[in-house]
């Protein structure tokens, strides 16, 4: 906490180093007179392009150009000084130190940002890790799945209790995302997964495994049992009214729908149970 408060207080010092450095940047600019205005304006305008490639994380280059501006600058003031003659005005010397306030500042606001995103980034991370379920639907994720098919597995061994694994998945779905709009995909995959939670035993378990809306279901029964849920799955999903109201007109969806029993040769690998359902599921055309 101590640490996120000093990368913003960073932050803020850069910010506002940067916005009085270019206030008086500025001032030099208008206040030099028009004698000294098209040199001025040089120097401003090599300054803006240092700003800019320090924005783009070209640090050396930006810190090379500040160095030879500076020191291009006073080799002509003198030049001009021991020459010509010519008075080296007091706004001249604020270009010694102005461009590196400018960049400098520029850079220290760029490193505090820099860190508060990457520790956003650090956190977001985490927090995907760390969540179970499918904001979209309100299902349990793949995630989730992968920790509950192993321990179902574990269970069913230990027990001697029948397991199946039923994967739904939609027909057709890349075509149904380009012809519906974000919007209605995702009511969609919505309905879907409410229909089939209406098909099924409170005791089994559903998850949303992919974006396209397919579903993974834990149930508790025998191949005679998961032909049962097969059946009145399709019969739901068949339904005339199932999916109205997603478009101004109806729409037919159809899924492909496959499961397979849990037998002792699949062992504890969850992974293999469900590749094993999903080459089942290539037969249901």
């Amino acid at each position: 906490m101590a640490s996120k408060r000093f990368e913003i207080l960073v932050q803020d010092l850069g910010l506002l180093a940067f916005l009085i450095s270019m206030f008086f940047s500025l001032a030099v600019l208008f206040a030099g007179g028009s004698e000294f205005r098209i040199e001025n304006a040089v120097m401003l305008f090599v300054t803006v392009i240092a700003i800019i490639l320090v924005t783009f994380s070209a640090d050396l280059a930006s810190f090379i150009i500040v160095g030879s501006q500076i020191i291009c600058f006073t080799a002509y003031k003198l030049f001009m000084l021991y020459q010509r003659g010519s008075v080296i005005s007091s706004y001249s010397f604020a270009w010694l130190v102005l461009p590196i306030l400018v960049v400098g500042s520029m850079r220290l606001f760029i490193f505090g940002r820099s860190k508060l995103e990457l520790e956003n980034s650090i956190l977001r991370e985490q927090v995907e890790e760390l969540v179970m379920i499918d904001p979209l639907t309100g299902l349990y994720n793949l995630r989730s799945f992968y920790y509950d098919i192993d321990k179902q597995i574990r269970y069913t061994r230990r027990n001697k209790l029948p397991l199946t694994l039923m994967l739904i998945k939609l027909r057709y779905a890349q075509e149904l995302k380009r012809i519906l709009s974000k919007k209605n995909f995702d009511k969609l995959k919505q309905r879907l997964a409410e229909v089939i939670g209406d098909a099924i035993r409170v005791e089994d378990n559903q998850y949303s495994i992919d974006s396209d809306g397919s579903l993974a279901i834990i149930l508790t029964c025998d191949d005679a049992g998961g032909e049962l849920v097969r059946n009145r799955i399709r019969s739901m999903v068949g339904e005339k009214d199932a999916f109205d109201g997603i478009t101004d007109t109806s729409i037919k969806v159809e899924v492909q729908i496959a499961f397979v029993q849990y037998r002792e040769e699949i062992g504890n690998d969850g992974v293999f149970f469900k590749q094993s359902v999903e080459k089942e599921l290539q037969y249901d055309v």
